[in-house]
């Protein structure tokens, strides 16, 4: 469908059917596609973190890679360490600058002659129309 060219083309219904057939669809894509790889994986033997790559006899490289995700209780470990006297805590502090968007757009309503200079070095794009559908 292409925007609002074949937009008189469909109802909504039919749109929103078409939307929930497309969603399954890439859903069970999706779970498809993890089961080869783990399948490929099987295959590719390397350590539990890093990477290993293998080429196939029509010359396709296949690389696999493992690694582990973490997640702590940062303030826990800090705590703890303090408490056991740790010279070394396992646990970064980082600052991060961010565009405060609400900020920035009261300078749009409230004042244009800055919102102007502010805008120069800003860059904003459309965000992906989202559609959640909720079915009965």
């Amino acid at each position: 469908m292409d925007n609002e060219r074949d937009m008189g083309e469909y109802t909504v219904e039919y749109a929103v059917v078409n939307l929930i057939s497309a969603k399954a669809s890439e859903d069970e894509a999706r779970k498809q596609r993890i089961r080869c790889e783990e399948r490929v994986a099987l295959h590719v033997p390397g350590p539990e973190s890093g990477s290993k790559t293998i080429t196939l006899k029509d010359g396709t490289k296949i690389t696999v890679k493992r690694g582990w995700n973490y997640k702590a209780d940062c303030q826990g470990l800090i705590d703890l360490a303090r408490k056991l006297e740790m010279e070394y805590v396992p646990v970064k502090q980082t600052t991060r600058y961010e565009l405060d968007e609400k900020g920035y757009e009261w300078y749009r309503q409230n004042d244009r002659e800055l919102f102007d200079k502010l805008s120069e070095l800003v860059t904003v794009t459309p965000q992906k129309v989202a559609v959640e559908v909720k079915q009965k």
